[in-house]
């Protein structure tokens, strides 16, 4: 599951929409410290609801900037 996750990020990520640096700051529209799925869809419409919760490592329903570092490679 874990390969299966990395592949489906890293495919996302490498898309042209990331040819710009994205910055956590850029994705967390409300500015709220955190990501939700939504905001995270806004930037990477592919990421379904499994693949956030998969992302979303303390399972807080948001992902902090640690996570979100996490996926991003930043």
């Amino acid at each position: 599951m874990k390969k299966l996750l990395a592949a489906v990020l890293a495919s996302a990520f490498a898309a042209p929409a990331f040819a710009q640096a994205i910055t956590f700051e850029s994705v967390d529209a409300d500015q709220s410290g955190t990501i939700s799925l939504a905001e995270l869809q806004a930037v990477v419409p592919n990421i379904t609801e499994e693949t956030f919760r998969a992302i979303d490592t303390d399972g807080s329903g948001e992902l902090s900037p640690e996570e979100f570092a996490a996926i991003s490679g930043g």
